[in-house]
This record gives structure tokens, C-alpha cells and sequence, in this order.
């Protein structure tokens, strides 16, 4: 009996893993985290460990909730439709109680642990993903443009929670940086997956342009955005800074040339090609702000 509860009880607690998005969380993780060190400061490991604590643990309710308000759609895609709540391995409710908890729970941990205004940050996040940008996808095509703010704020959480001031002008180009990076990436999720997406009723612009150009024209914005962005996240103030700054420069048109490429020949296989390099876009161009702080 117990060989058999053990297994059981091991894929229930899979399954509410796979409720939270581990590798948005994973990424969610290293943003924030990018926020505290580039605020600098006398940090301690224990504040940037109670900061991913707590942004784990909001950021989760966020992906859960969306699950939760979606489960309908979800199992109308091929791409979600195995997810826990559509495939009918969760119920409903326990979703629900799961996302709740975890939000106040993880408000709460911010606010004892961390500060207040890392709380704030962390309630915005969640708040604009699960009950603007989620219902949004069934009303109009700028959800993804909303979607880019809650996708950036654990920068400022990060930022936040090393008692940076969000006056700074630097707080505000790493949010540019992630919010800008957002719009190639998720331009080749939405085009990749557009039927699926239409047979589910969402309003992505990949539905309600049929030209491509509105597409085109939002992953070449975003791109070249990042491109001025890499300049102003790595002042050229010495041969380190120089060097830091040209190389993400570099990163920054070879996520730019991606996308052209898009543009110039819209197929699945150039919107993989895109959200593969934005998937190595977003991390190099981390560590090289990361260096800059520290070695510049």
C-alpha cells in the first residue's frame, strides 16, 4: 500500500509544480535577482534570498491564476491542452485555493522579509498578469503589449528590495530591456501558434492582422529598441564599459537580424528562429550589465 500512495502522492505534487511554470519562474528568478545587483548596495544573501522566496512565490499564484481563469481555452490547444487543469489531473478548485494562497502568502513574506515597496512591485506584477493581460487575450490584440509590464516588473522587485529608488533612470532601462525583449519573443509564440490560438478565441494581433505586418512591425520595433537600450545600460566609461557595451550591442542586432529575417519571409520556421534567439537574447545581454556593474 505504501509503494502505491508514495508514487501518487509524488505526480499529484508534480502536477502543482507544473502549475507554476518552473522555467517562467527560473526566469522570472533571474531578472529580479538582476534588479538587486545592479541596484548594488550592501545587499546581504539573506535579503536576496527572502526577494526570490517571495517572487516565487507571487509569480507562481500569477501563472496559476492565469491557469486557472484560461482552463476552458487551454484544452481547446494542442499546445496546452495537457496542462493539469485542462487534462482534468487538478481540479478547478484546488487550483483556485492554491492560487489565492500562495499570493498572500507571498505578499506577506515581502512585505516581513524584504520591504513594502518589493511587496507593491510584486502585487502589481501579479495583479496587472492575472486580471488584465489574462481576460484581455479575449478582447483585444495590445494583451501582449499590457502582458510586456507584469513580464518586467520582478526587475523592479529586484530593484526594490536593494533599496534602490525606482528615480533612478537605471531602474527604468532594465524594465525597457525586458519589457522591449518581450515583443520579439512573444510576436514568434503568437505566430507560431496563431491557429491554435484562433480556434481558442483569442484576440492576438497574429489573428487580427492577416497582413503580418502589424507582427513585423512590433518584433522590429522591440528589436532595434534594444539596441539603444544596450547603450544606455552600459555607459562607455572606460575600455571594460567599452567593450561590455559593444558586445551587447552586437547581442542586440543579432536578436534585430532575427527578425528582419521574419519580416522578410514570415514563416513558422523564421518565428522559431526569432524565439530562439531571444531565449539567448535576454541572459547574455543580463550577464554583460551584470559585468559592467561589476568590472566597469
Amino acid at each position: 500500500m505504501h509503494s502505491t500512495v508514495a508514487p501518487r502522492f509524488t505526480a499529484q505534487l508534480a502536477y502543482y509544480l507544473e502549475l507554476t511554470k518552473p522555467r517562467i519562474l527560473l526566469m522570472i528568478l533571474v531578472i529580479a535577482v538582476m534588479g538587486v545587483v545592479v541596484a548594488g548596495g550592501s545587499t546581504s544573501l539573506l535579503v536576496v534570498f527572502n526577494t526570490c522566496v517571495g517572487t516565487v512565490l507571487v509569480a507562481a499564484s500569477a501563472s496559476v491564476m492565469n491557469q486557472w481563469i484560461e482552463k476552458d481555452r487551454d484544452a481547446v490547444m494542442a499546445r496546452t491542452c495537457k496542462r493539469p487543469l485542462p487534462s482534468g489531473r487538478i481540479a478547478s478548485s484546488q487550483a483556485a485555493w492554491m492560487g489565492w494562497l500562495l499570493v498572500i502568502f507571498g505578499s506577506l513574506y515581502l512585505l516581513l522579509f524584504v520591504n513594502a515597496a518589493t511587496m507593491w512591485c510584486g502585487l502589481a506584477t501579479w495583479a496587472l498578469y492575472s486580471w488584465v493581460y489574462t481576460p484581455l487575450k479575449m478582447i483585444s490584440w495590445t494583451n501582449t503589449l499590457v502582458g510586456t509590464l507584469p513580464g518586467a516588473l520582478p526587475v523592479w522587485m529586484g530593484w526594490t528590495a536593494a533599496e534602490g529608488s525606482l528615480l533612478d533612470p537605471r531602474a527604468w532601462v532594465l524594465l525597457g530591456i525586458v519589457v522591449a525583449w518581450q515583443l520579439p519573443h512573444f510576436m514568434a509564440i503568437a505566430y507560431m501558434y496563431r491557429e491554435q490560438y484562433e480556434a481558442a478565441g483569442y484576440k492576438m494581433i497574429t489573428i487580427t492582422d492577416r497582413s503580418g505586418w502589424g507582427t513585423a512591425l512590433h518584433a522590429m520595433l522591440g528589436s532595434f529598441a534594444l539596441i539603444v537600450l544596450a547603450v544606455l545600460a552600459i555607459p562607455p566609461i572606460s575600455l571594460v564599459g567599452t567593450l561590455l557595451m559593444v558586445c551587447a550591442v552586437a547581442v542586440a542586432w543579432w536578436q534585430t537580424l532575427a527578425a528582419w529575417r521574419f519580416v522578410i519571409d514570415p514563416t513558422k520556421g523564421t518565428a522559431r528562429t526569432m524565439l530562439r534567439v531571444s531565449l539567448l537574447h535576454l541572459p547574455l545581454t543580463m550577464l554583460l550589465v551584470l559585468l559592467s556593474t561589476w568590472f566597469a
